[in-house]
């Protein structure tokens, strides 16, 4: 097991790697599938030896080989949260019982779609609506084909419920408490998860949300009024639950 492990973790680096470009890329405007990797500020193209991920990071101190301009710490952490990502996610297949080829490429998409879109929400305040609605539907067909009846209408109704909810938030709000883009996200967050851990999903990016925001105020980095991007949030409490929904689930209940 330790070695399929580490052989994920190497997998989920190098596709974080990718991630990274495409990240960089599609704010941009440019193909992230034809053209070489560059430097974003001498724009030298990138050898292999530049771009083994996190350990060409290190090597080089953090700054370009050619112009020696520091580099930005988004290619590690992605590189790295990848990696722990795609292990986590192995793993709590393997010991669930429920690994087989399929789940496990639809899940390390996801992982994979969650960590673009928290990124680009991160650093432009925008999601990759485009992107989401993909994902939605193909795991929308994924669901068709791997659940019962009852549940496939359970998960749809779910998303369109979490949509309308979000909807609803934005209306209310005038569009100060949440963004459009949050509507698909949160329906693909809905049909992943269905009911009743889609709740729990949106619990635990609401409450990290919020404890976030206040250690943002308690510090001064953000003022009353201000916003954060909230798509974080939501693939962070999405991710949580794929892993542990069902656990925070039988701890919340023995509460009541």
């Amino acid at each position: 097991m330790i070695y399929l492990l580490v052989l994920f973790f190497i997998i989920g680096s190098a596709v974080g790697s990718f991630l990274n470009v495409v990240i960089d890329r599609s704010t941009k405007r440019e193909s992230f599938t034809f053209k070489r990797s560059y430097c974003d500020w001498c724009h030298r193209t990138l050898g292999a030896f530049d771009l083994v991920p996190i350990a060409s990071f290190v090597a080089l101190g953090a700054r370009c080989r050619y112009c020696h301009r520091k580099l930005s710490w988004q290619y590690p952490a992605v590189e790295t949260l990848c990696g722990l990502l795609f292990v986590g996610t192995f793993y709590s297949l393997a010991i669930g019982g429920v690994l087989t080829p399929a789940t496990l490429i639809v899940y390390l998409s996801l992982i994979a779609i969650f960590i673009i879109v928290s990124v680009i929400d991160f650093k432009f305040s925008l999601i990759p609506t485009t992107l989401v609605f993909f994902a939605a539907f193909v795991v929308l067909f994924y669901n068709y084909f791997t659940m019962t009846s009852f549940e496939f209408v359970v998960s749809v109704l779910t998303a369109f419920l979490l949509a309308l909810f979000f909807i609803l938030l934005i209306v209310a709000t005038r569009g100060r408490g949440m963004g459009t883009g949050d509507v698909p996200l949160v329906f693909l967050i809905g049909l992943i998860l269905s009911w009743p851990l889609a709740a729990v999903s949106m619990f635990v990016s609401f409450f990290t949300g919020a404890a976030v925001s206040l250690l943002l105020l308690a510090f001064g980095k953000k003022r009353i009024g201000q916003t954060i991007p909230f798509g974080p949030f939501l693939a962070m409490g999405a991710i949580t639950t794929m892993f542990w929904g069902q656990a925070i689930l039988k701890w919340y209940l023995r509460l009541l």
